[in-house]
């Protein structure tokens, strides 16, 4: 099951959600993140935080919505989106018709990027993936995770 996770400038909250996916959950989900207006680069304080706290850090970097939506290699099953101009893009179309769930993390916090900020976005993300992550093996199944998207309100976090 490959997860998307979508923020505007890939270079923080979906970087970190998907370096959490993939530590939480190796092999269990393909885990990617995009950006609907791609940064130049990762932010390197995001780097420097994942990597204190023994995070997959080596092949982060910035991408682009476009760059899944037209490539080949990687279905997509499930887009998160993590800040309000992700979620108002349109997921219509998308290859496969992955389900979309909106986890409004940006809006937590609009303190910027200072310390506190990243410290609260990381460990929101943290919560919330590994209620995901937590699903039995063998019951894993597209619609259980739309419920469980479904149930994870910022509010039960």
């Amino acid at each position: 099951m490959n997860v998307l996770f979508v923020c505007e400038d890939n270079s923080a909250l979906s970087i970190m959600a998907e370096s959490i996916l993939k530590s939480v959950a190796p092999g269990r989900f393909g885990a990617f993140s995009a950006g609907c207006l791609p940064g130049a680069s990762v932010n390197r304080s995001v780097l420097d935080f994942l990597s204190m706290h023994h995070l997959p850090v080596a092949d982060l970097r910035t991408k682009s919505l476009e760059s899944f939506r037209s490539s080949r290699t990687a279905r997509i099953d499930f887009i998160i989106t993590l800040c309000d101009l992700a979620a108002s893009e349109s997921f219509a179309d998308w290859p496969g018709a992955p389900f979309a769930a909106h986890w409004d993390v940006q809006g937590r916090n609009d303190g910027g990027q200072t310390d506190e900020a990243l410290r609260d976005h990381f460990w929101t993300l943290m919560r919330r993936i590994k209620i995901l992550a937590s699903l039995p093996q063998g019951k894993l199944s597209l619609r259980l995770l739309q419920r469980r998207a479904l149930t994870l309100e910022p509010s039960y976090l």
